[in-house]
């Protein structure tokens, strides 16, 4: 594929993840939010240069695995040393994360290595703002936030591998890394070596900030008395928590709140996401997420799924456990699979849709990942009438009548609704897979050790 001139068809498509590689590859551009997609999007459409990084355009795994795991073999998971199940022995600490705590055990670990000088996470800044700052010691880790959902901007991770000599640890979501790592293999390769390593994320998806605004209508708040926020914590699933200047809180259950499942539905997200097959974080070093697997539904304080793609990592995550920090299983590949679905592993909704929209001659991302092969590409009708509901809901969005949005989920929607929820239930719970032979569930002697 030709790089394009400029990034307007990434502009005119919303297709903007909001990295920041493009405005250092052409330093007349800023990011924006975007006032009806509540998106984040460059502010013009720039030049070829800033084009030729963004991931909004083009991914090239095959050479970005080239470069960053030399050698190895790349799987339909892509680069696989290990699975693990894990959880902090800190109760608090993975109960505010809801998934296990790892993350934070893994970075005051490094930080506490002479070869680390630092760890790049991201950070409150203040309302609904969160931007990558750079920490040094290990009691500023439990400072940091749970994961963010929502949109955002995130060029500062660039800028301060710029601005800091040393060796860094970087904290990133999956579209962020592409971002990053196409900006420095193009512009600035010397930077590759302020990288220690990299944790990524599991990402589901991302969401406008039109989730928010919803939420915020179906609970009577106005989101700009929004200080603070909170997507996770008090349990495995967790709760949405608003605070607001002054000082009260808005809570909604992210798996019984109709509101919650209303505003965080896939048609709020930010459309990159509908395009995305890197779900699974390829390009880190170390990948964490939420271990949604039968075994794990009883959990009273999460367990994360943990990939380890290079052996480094590996001994890292060994090393805790043998330390006592953290309690861990090693796991199949599979298990990667049963935990976070075919739809986002293997890119099954992706591959399809993207189809689709070039039909359309709409924009899309140009990207194939190792996972192709496995992809069962869904039906044309699916994905056709995905489509005709995003374009609807989109201008409900855009029209603020999100109260809408919530009557058609009660009534023209609710058996879709509903049937997820006995999917979930099903398979989760009644542990129908194990039942008609298709899989078999981790032993409870395994598992007994998580709380």
């Amino acid at each position: 594929m030709s790089v394009p001139a400029d990034l307007s068809g990434v502009i005119d498509a919303e297709m903007c993840i909001g990295c920041g590689a493009c405005v250092f590859a052409d330093p007349s551009l800023d990011l924006i939010l975007d006032p009806q997609s509540l998106v984040y999007r460059p502010s013009h459409a720039g030049n070829a240069a800033a084009a030729a990084v963004c991931p909004a355009v083009e991914v090239d795994f095959a050479e970005l695995h080239r470069r960053r795991f030399p050698g190895v073999e790349v799987g339909p998971y892509g680069v696989v040393e290990a699975v693990h199940l894990a959880q902090s022995v800190d109760p608090d600490r993975n109960r505010r994360a809801s998934s296990g705590g790892l993350i934070k055990e893994l970075l005051i670990e490094l930080l506490g290595r002479e070869d680390v000088d630092g760890a790049i996470a991201l950070s409150h800044v203040g309302g609904l703002d969160f931007q990558p700052r750079m920490i040094r010691t290990a009691e500023e880790v439990d400072t940091l936030p749970g994961s963010i959902y929502h949109a955002l901007a995130q060029p500062r991770t660039i800028e301060l591998l710029r601005e800091n000599p040393g060796r860094f640890v970087v904290v990133a979501i999956p579209c962020q890394l592409e971002g990053i790592w196409k900006y420095i293999d193009a512009h600035e390769p010397r930077l590759a070596k302020r990288i220690h390593s990299t944790i990524g994320l599991i990402c589901g998806w991302q969401y406008s900030h039109h989730a928010l605004r919803a939420i915020c209508d179906y609970e009577g708040v106005d989101p700009e008395r929004i200080v603070d926020l909170s997507y996770r914590g008090d349990g495995p699933v967790g709760k949405l928590r608003l605070t607001l200047d002054d000082g009260s809180e808005v809570t909604a259950s992210r798996r019984t709140h109709f509101g919650y499942q209303v505003a965080f539905d896939r048609h709020f997200n930010t459309p990159r996401c509908h395009l995305c097959v890197n779900h699974s974080n390829y390009l880190a070093d170390l990948v964490v997420g939420d271990a949604w697997l039968p075994s794990t539904v009883f959990t009273r304080t999460g367990i994360s799924l943990v990939i380890s793609r290079t052996p480094r990592a590996r001994a890292l995550v060994e090393g805790l456990a043998a330390d006592g920090r953290i309690v861990s299983t090693e796991v199949s590949e599979e298990e990667i699979r049963e935990s976070q679905k075919d739809r986002v592993v293997f890119g099954d909704f992706a591959y399809a849709y993207a189809e689709y929209l070039d039909e359309l001659g709409i924009h899309r991302p140009r990207m194939s990942g190792p996972n192709r092969e496995r992809a069962t590409p869904a039906s044309r009708g699916e994905v056709e009438h995905f489509h005709r509901e995003r374009m609807r809901k989109r201008e409900l969005q855009r029209a603020g009548r999100y109260r809408r949005l919530r009557w058609r989920k009660a009534t023209v929607e609710l058996r879709s609704f509903l049937a997820r929820y006995w999917r979930w239930f099903a398979v989760r719970i009644l542990r129908i897979k194990s039942l008609t032979g298709e899989r078999e569930e981790l032993p409870r002697e395994v598992m007994k050790r998580f709380r």
